[in-house]
């Protein structure tokens, strides 16, 4: 079979955070040294920036990028991510936190494992994951997950940031390395009769060329679905949410209208009535932004319940989002390879939306020379990649679904979101925990399905204690002495590694 033509040139379609982060994979990519890289982005567009918290996977990116941590972080007002605190999800004013899991909470989490298999087999009290990992000890005692002295094994964290400051860094960083930066709007794409994009032509009159595309465009997708028209899958009836509200509030005036203690080190997702409120703290500001349901609330009443919520004045300035949710039933087509927005968008819930970005471009360097050796390797290779994007996505979906449709709340918005569409996996999952059968089998049978594993599974079921209250079957939770020894490690691992020094 014939080889292909060489690539060489790539462009870049869009700015913000996954323009930039492809930007800056490919030019620190050997295998891309010989190719020519442009980015193209509008000064007439900023950055979405709905979620400014990460998976611990963009730690990895970065550091890969070489990248020194305490350099980008300083720029981009970034701070510590333990994980998440979710209050008030079943209307009753309990929370619980979905910590990031490492090698030494290994032996604290099987005694939360086997309680939470008690509790929904009809045994035990109420068992939540805060006190059996090390992350939730340390969110609750509001301290940073990097330790004062060295681990035995590495711990896992992510951050908070201001994602139109990480796009800028990441600019700065493709843009040394020869990333030719082209500011302008796109008026027209080229395509060739086989649906190949051949060139984008400018405002300007200028006509850019290239053998391949990024399409990293956003919610508009204009490559991938404007002018390739691969089809995109709405998830309109499998989550509810599609708009949202946001509002910043500095340093200073979050400590004056605080109604809680001030958050360093973890998110806050607190359920509303048509919705969710994430409290993100930067080291400059707190970001807040209220997720909800344009069916079940209207944007005014949306921006009050928001402020009231974060104790603001209602004549304080709040800013609008539509949220296109769903997925490209292709991230490769072609020559074409689509990211952030333009190829998916799951709620911010989980702060997946890089992850799923940060996924993507490694798939993608990972095949790329292959791509590049002849017809039937193109194939192979976009298929690889494709459904490797799409088992990824799903999994995601999954796993917010699992946030509704666990909730006790009486609203009306809450009781629709228990009715969404299911997946038939998700479906035998929440039935298996529910009615006490063998849910680790399931597991062990989807785990390559999975986008998320046992600990935050367990973490969320546990946490919003999805049972059935008349459930009765043999199980023994492990005796009070061990469960207060597991506790008690994880403090322990805390006040010996994480503490600050004594002064």
């Amino acid at each position: 079979m014939k080889v292909k033509r060489t690539i060489r040139k790539i462009i870049i379609l869009g700015g913000g955070t996954a323009g930039w982060m492809a930007a800056a994979a490919l030019a620190n990519n050997p295998v891309f040294a010989a190719i020519e890289l442009c980015l193209v982005e509008s000064d007439n567009l900023g950055t979405i920036g709905v979620g400014e918290g990460s998976t611990p996977h963009l730690k990895r990116f970065m550091d890969n990028l070489g990248i020194s941590e305490k350099d980008w972080m300083e720029q981009c007002h970034a701070s510590y991510k333990t994980g998440i605190d979710f209050i008030n999800w079943n209307g009753d004013g309990q929370q619980y936190f979905h910590p990031f899991y490492f090698q030494l909470d290994v032996k604290p989490a099987e005694v939360f494992f086997v309680n939470a298999n008690a509790r929904r087999r009809g045994h035990g009290h109420a068992v939540k994951p805060d006190d059996f990992f090390s992350s939730g000890v340390l969110a609750k005692r509001n301290l940073s997950p990097t330790p004062r002295k060295t681990l035995p094994s590495a711990n896992e964290y992510g951050y908070h940031f201001d994602a139109t400051e990480l796009a800028h860094y990441l600019k700065n960083y493709a843009c040394q390395r020869g990333v030719r930066q082209i500011i302008g709007d796109v008026v027209e794409v080229s395509t060739t009769q086989n649906q190949y994009i051949e060139a984008l032509t400018l405002a300007s009159g200028e006509q850019l060329s290239a053998d391949f595309f990024i399409d990293a465009s956003g919610f508009s997708a204009k490559l991938i679905h404007q002018s390739l028209e691969v089809p995109f899958q709405s998830f309109a009836d499998e989550l509810l949410n599609d708009s949202a509200v946001t509002v910043p509030i500095s340093l200073e005036v979050s400590q004056t209208v605080a109604t809680q203690p001030q958050v360093k080190y973890h998110t806050r997702a607190t359920a509303l009535s048509a919705g969710w409120l994430w409290q993100i703290p930067l080291t400059h500001r707190t970001g807040n932004g209220y997720v909800y349901s344009s069916r079940h609330l209207s944007a005014n009443a949306a921006a009050k319940e928001l402020l009231h919520s974060v104790n603001l004045p209602e004549s304080t300035p709040v800013r609008f989002l539509k949220m296109r949710v769903g997925v490209s039933e292709k991230a490769w087509h072609n020559n074409v390879l689509a990211i952030g927005l333009a190829q998916s968008f799951i709620e911010p819930l989980e702060a997946t939306s890089i992850m799923m970005t940060q996924f993507t471009l490694e798939r993608f360097m990972a095949l790329f020379e292959r791509y590049q050796l002849n017809k039937q390797a193109a194939v192979l290779s976009r298929q690889t990649l494709n459904q490797a994007v799409m088992q990824l996505v799903l999994g995601v979906k999954d796993y917010i679904q699992a946030h509704y449709v666990t909730s006790q709340r009486n609203e009306p918005y809450w009781i629709a979101a228990r009715k969404i569409v299911l997946s038939k996996r998700l479906t035998q999952l929440l039935q298996a925990w529910y009615r006490g059968e063998d849910f680790d089998l399931l597991l062990y049978q989807y785990d390559q399905q999975l986008a998320y594993f046992r600990p935050s599974w367990y973490a969320l079921l546990a946490g919003m204690d999805y049972r059935d209250p008349k459930l009765k079957r043999p199980f023994e939770p492990i005796s009070a002495d061990i469960t207060a020894q597991a506790i008690r490690y994880c403090q322990t691992l805390v006040e010996q590694y994480f503490h600050p020094s004594p002064q």
